[in-house]
């Protein structure tokens, strides 16, 4: 198995191009040096300059984690030593150091340029107090508490301290585009890429290795530079901007009485195809069913076995498929801060696992005394336990009472309870003992202390996710004879103070952790090859990487980052197909494994917020496949209003997928539609409808995105740089180039939305608005505020899909809008395949054009290229919104009387027969120019009506 192909290759293509440059003069690009003893300087473009300085004067010309391009055309680079400074001058920027001063400080090193007759000046450890931002490693356990106060929602969360793994947050670092015109890179300590061992190894200590784009108000550029330097945005699956929905998030223990129970016996393969029979008899588009970890074994403590809950896995899969349903699975391949297990020690991957890691498998014990029906319980909400012997044998009267550590407290009675607890049990041991004997106990507390025959004793400590600790009672084992074990038990955080699954007494100590590095290359191909290739190879679809960022181990390395890179490039390596991975941000280099899941986030109205802001905000780093948990994770059943706003603000976003805390067998999956009932339904069916309708549009931006390094969702100041008021609405985005998206984001329903400059046409009502200015609506809870600018041409596909590609796209909806100009290239492929790499895609070109006579114009095609599956034919539906009543219509020349018109929503729909691709089409209409335009600068509530 060969993990390092995608990584390796851009290694070997630098060496080559080094070689190639040193041998044949001319045949490769060599980037423009300048050396300045333990410093060099390189241009990589006239407004792009890297810096180097080394100790020991040894330079990097192989990639990092992060950075993948060393090889550059040549700049024009002038430079001169005046007054022992370097000063390096290119078309773009001048560069000064102080010769044989050291490492880069304020006092040696500046960069200046000017852009449009305004200087700028640059200087290390500068505070960019003008950055647009950035983005965290995730929003997890993000609520209104840990929110930035403003409401702006432009700066991190405050001392968000992630639960269970008890990490702070770190705030985001700047991202690339500010408005004091320059971004900053530091990959000083980013591992680079060992030649030799086709692998990452660590970098010495002590360089500096910074990246200084400078550009002024020209963001694309440095988006586009910065896509060169780290790598592109590949394509993704088209699938995937289908609807998905999670379901199984709870943890699956084989031995727990509770996974008997009807409830549990009901939660498994038959619910999951109930589930997605629902949404088919309920007509609401569906693509992705993402399995959490009750799919699994052994919950926190990893596996890689399928779950009882589904004991058919190639029959559910087989069915799921035939259903349109990709499936994906969750993984836990190490969270940070924690001693997690990666792999059961019962899982039946673990000899293969050791033996392919040469590691002996963990002695099995030969005594196994089962505890677990043994335990008497006594509550303390006093906390007078210690100090009245609770702990010596035959303590007190206390009202002790059976309980059962192998069922949960609830269904013994005992699930309200929140203090301090006890423990008692008195085992007889055997006639014979072995030379050691292990007390084991599985907690869900704080902590616990130990006592055996009223002595207390050690024990192990364990961080979550980890429950299972020890304590060595040899001492006090006696064969034959009897002990008496006391336990007293502080509860969590969460309230929870008991011993919950397996209590014992055995003669080895619990197996050692099971981890795999994914630093670390012999461990990443054992992950990957014996765990994850044969779920793929099984029909898994993709993996959602839940953590990551303790999966890897490497001084300067960012776990995340790697973590994402291993699973992303062997899932498409495995599969021959796009990778595709759900995982959590890791800095620079991130767009290249889309996408990014963004955490367990509260269910509350400021977090909704929140999440819009964040989501545009990825853009200024480039990543613009964003998933965030609709709906909130922690919340069970929310207000129906803030639930709608969710699933407005994802239909209007790539990646639209529902999840939570709240699907298990004790709930049900409380983010499905049918917990509202007929509302509920027809709010997910409108919004997962127009989402699926709205895919030839929004996939022909993950084409730009690919191949132009611009964001799907964009901030308004990335098309409005020198505008103000573009900053100031941190809240609204473009979605593309022709639609722009403000969300409703309290239970008011009102929203004041900033038009930027120029004509527009109200997406669901028709209406027209001058831009340039502000006004406020109110919205109806299924009613959200979009508009689309006047003479965009937005494709759809029709709106009875089940799911993306349920068939070939042979009819195709063109939507028009207002009297003004426009353009539009559709974008087609196979879908799936690398095959884009081939340039095996299609594009087909769509003009619109008024002109001052009431003539209007749109002309498609013809189609340009070709890709496996392509239609040749086709029919069209064009539907002409916010315009006066055409008084003719004509296709090719030839007028038609079929066509329909809509005074409600002022559109004309014009059926267009089926037509050879190659075929050059055009449609005319007229309308009466001497009709007054309706114009609104403030509306009611959209209308639209689907076609």
């Amino acid at each position: 198995m060969d993990l390092q192909s995608g990584f390796g290759r851009i290694a070997i293509r630098c060496i080559v191009d080094m070689a190639l440059a040193l041998l044949v003069p001319g045949l490769a690009q060599a980037t423009t040096a300048v050396p300045a003893g333990k410093a060099r300087f390189e241009f990589l473009t006239p407004s792009l300059v890297r810096m180097e300085y080394s100790p020991a004067g040894h330079f990097v010309d192989l990639p990092s984690a992060a950075i993948e391009k060393r090889n550059w055309p040549d700049v024009d680079v002038r430079k001169k030593v005046e007054n022992g400074w370097l000063v390096a001058r290119t078309a773009g920027l001048t560069l000064r150091y102080r010769l044989h001063s050291g490492a880069f400080t304020a006092g040696n090193l500046e960069v200046d340029w000017k852009i449009a007759g305004t200087a700028h000046r640059w200087h290390p450890g500068q505070v960019d107090d003008r950055n647009l931002g950035g983005l965290t490693y995730s929003l997890d356990n993000v609520s209104t508490k840990n929110l930035p106060a403003d409401g702006r929602d432009l700066a991190s969360p405050v001392h968000d301290i992630i639960p269970g793994i008890d990490v702070l947050l770190p705030r985001a670092q700047p991202g690339l585009l500010s408005r004091n015109g320059f971004g900053f890179i530091d990959d000083s300590r980013t591992p680079v890429w060992n030649a030799r061992t086709q692998w990452i190894q660590p970098r010495p200590d002590g360089g500096q290795d910074w990246y200084l784009f400078t550009y002024g108000r020209d963001y694309p550029k440095v988006l586009r530079e910065y896509a060169e330097l780290c790598g592109p945005i590949p394509m993704i699956p088209r699938y995937v901007l289908g609807p998905m929905i999670t379901d199984l998030n709870f943890e699956y223990f084989p031995g727990n009485p509770e996974v008997r129970t009807p409830a549990f016996q009901r939660y498994g393969e038959r619910h999951l195809e109930e589930e997605v029979t629902r949404f088919r008899q309920n007509h609401i588009p569906l693509d992705v069913l993402v399995l959490d970890f009750a799919w699994h074994n052994y919950g926190w403590q990893g596996g890689y076995d399928w779950s009882p809950l589904i004991p058919h896995p190639d029959r559910l899969l087989a069915w799921m498929h035939a259903h349109g349903i990709k499936v994906s699975l969750n993984d836990h391949p190490g969270y940070a801060n924690t001693e997690e297990n990666i792999l059961s020690p019962d899982d039946s991957h673990v000899p293969a696992v050791l033996e392919a890691l040469g590691k002996p498998l963990p002695p099995r014990p030969s005594l196994d005394l089962d505890l677990s029906r043994d335990w008497q319980f006594a509550t303390d909400p006093e906390d007078v336990g210690l100090r009245e012997h609770w702990y010596a044998p035959g303590s007190g009267n206390l009202d002790w009472k059976p309980i059962r550590t192998d069922a949960p407290p609830a269904q013994q009675g005992y699930g309200d309870y929140a203090g301090i607890a006890w423990y008692r049990a008195k085992v007889r041991l055997p006639s014979h003992l072995p030379r050691h004997v292990y007390l084991y106990l599985s907690r869900q507390a704080r902590d616990y202390r130990l006592y055996v025959d009223g002595r207390e004793v050690a024990h192990s400590h364990v961080r979550w996710p980890r429950r299972l600790t020890y304590a060595d009672i040899t001492a006090y084992a006696k064969a034959g004879r009897r002990l008496e074990i006391a336990v007293r038990v502080e509860p969590n955080e969460y309230g929870r103070g008991y011993l919950a699954g397996l209590t014992a007494i055995r003669d080895v100590k619990p197996p050692p952790r099971i981890y795999l590095d994914l630093s670390d290359k012999r461990q990443a191909e054992v992950s990957m090859g014996h765990l994850h290739g044969p779920l793929l190879r099984q029909g898994a679809a993709f993996w959602w990487v839940d953590g990551g960022s303790g999966a890897a181990d490497m001084p300067g390395l960012d776990p995340q980052l790697w973590t994402n890179r291993v699973f992303y490039d062997y899932t498409q390596k495995a599969t021959g197909r796009r990778g595709f991975i759900l995982s959590r941000y890791g800095g620079w280099g991130s767009e290249r494994y889309p996408a990014y899941f963004t955490g367990d986030t509260y269910s509350e109205w400021p977090v909704l917020a929140y999440e819009v802001a964040y989501s545009v905000r990825g853009g200024n780093v480039l990543v613009p496949y964003i998933s965030h948990d609709i709906g909130g994770f922690h919340g069970g059943k929310i207000d129906f209003d803030l639930y709608a706003r969710w699933i407005e603000f994802g239909a209007f976003s790539p990646l639209l997928r529902l999840h939570s805390a709240h699907e298990n067998p004790r709930e049900g999956n409380l983010r499905m539609p049918w917990t509202y009932r007929e509302r509920g339904l027809a709010l997910v069916k409108k919004y997962f409808t127009l989402h699926t309708q709205l895919i030839p549009y929004t996939y022909t931006y993950t084409w730009i995105a690919h191949e132009k390094s611009l964001p799907i969702l964009r901030p308004l100041y990335l098309q409005h740089p020198d505008i103000p008021e573009a900053y100031e609405h941190p809240h609204e985005y473009w979605f593309g180039d022709e639609m722009l998206v403000a969300p409703v984001l309290d239970a008011s329903g009102d929203r004041t939305i900033w038009l930027p400059p120029g004509e527009w046409v109200g997406f669901f009502d028709g209406k027209h608005y001058h831009g340039g200015k502000s006004f406020t609506a109110h919205y109806a809870a299924d009613q959200t505020p979009v508009f689309v600018r006047d003479g965009a041409i937005v494709p759809e596909q029709p709106a009875d899909f089940a799911w993306s590609d349920a068939k070939p796209l042979d009819h195709l909806i063109v939507n028009v809008y207002g009297p003004g100009n426009g353009t539009f290239d559709l974008y087609e492929d196979d879908g799936i395949s690398l095959a884009y790499q081939q340039h095996r895609y299609a594009l087909t070109p769509m003009t619109y054009a008024a002109a001052g006579d009431g003539a209007h114009r749109i002309v498609i095609g013809p189609t340009r290229g070709a890709f496996a599956g392509q239609v040749q034919r086709r029919s069209y539906a064009v539907q002409i919104h916010g315009i006066h009543r055409p008084v003719s219509v004509s296709v090719d020349g030839q007028n038609i009387g079929d066509w329909n018109w809509d005074a409600t929503d002022a559109t004309a729909a014009i059926p267009v027969p089926v037509h050879a691709i190659r075929d050059r089409l055009v449609i005319e209409w007229r309308t009466d120019v001497r009709r007054p335009a309706g114009i609104r600068s403030a509306g009611r509530a959209p209308r639209r009506t689907r076609p």
